[in-house]
């Protein structure tokens, strides 16, 4: 796949931000008190492993386990066929979904894998503490990155489609819709989502309610 630099939306507010600047925007705009009512809630950045691209950020009650985020995961950018995942601190170590994220020290990175044939795997880095009003979801996404962008490589035009042959190739993979129906390897293609899963296995997307739809983008 390509490598591309990335910004993303905060949920919000609108603003359009760098990956980078996404603490420091969240800080200034949206940093909750300290009322007694709040939830105490741990922040975290996900990211896909291998060349960070995709991104997400979130806070969750430090009372939630690692069985609610590996549901959110699966949601957002993973599910296809019921695979298995599982979570690991550095050097291999598995930890159990039951765990509590007050369990896991601030500054702490975990590593995530769905699927262990054709793995997709995350890093997660344990930001630091943080404080909301209650809600009733546990996982509240702050922020993501905006869907990449990919052009046919028969046509020039937006890719709707990844060639999964050509991919393993090494080939050249994305194609438009018109292109892919001619394309020798018709029957391989998945579509273009925003997910680092793209491409692998049967993922399509389609337990994706998450991405941003306000319409109304802003610097900031």
């Amino acid at each position: 796949m390509e490598s591309q630099m990335t910004k993303g939306h905060c949920y919000l507010c609108g603003a359009i931000v760098a990956k980078s600047g996404f603490l420091k925007h969240f800080s200034s705009r949206h940093s909750g008190g300290e009322e007694a009512e709040n939830q105490k809630c741990v922040l975290l950045k996900v990211e896909d492993a291998e060349d960070k691209v995709y991104w997400l950020y979130l806070d969750m009650p430090l009372t939630s386990t690692l069985k609610t985020l590996d549901t959110f995961l699966r949601e957002i950018w993973l599910e296809c066929c019921g695979h298995m995942s599982a979570f690991y601190q550095r050097g291999g170590v598995e930890i159990g979904k039951s765990t509590k994220l007050d369990r896991i020290p601030t500054g702490s990175v975990l590593f995530y894998e769905y699927d262990f044939g054709s793995t997709t795997e995350l890093r997660i880095t344990f930001l630091h503490p943080v404080s909301r009003p209650k809600q009733r979801k546990a996982v509240r996404l702050l922020a993501r990155n905006l869907p990449l962008l990919f052009e046919c490589g028969q046509c020039g035009e937006a890719a709707d489609y990844v060639c999964c042959e050509c991919d393993a190739m090494e080939e050249y993979p994305f194609f438009c819709e018109k292109c892919m129906a001619s394309h020798e390897h018709e029957g391989c293609a998945l579509p273009v989502v925003n997910s680092p899963r793209m491409g692998v296995c049967a993922y399509c997307g389609e337990y994706d309610v998450y991405e941003y739809s306000d319409g109304t983008e802003k610097e900031g």
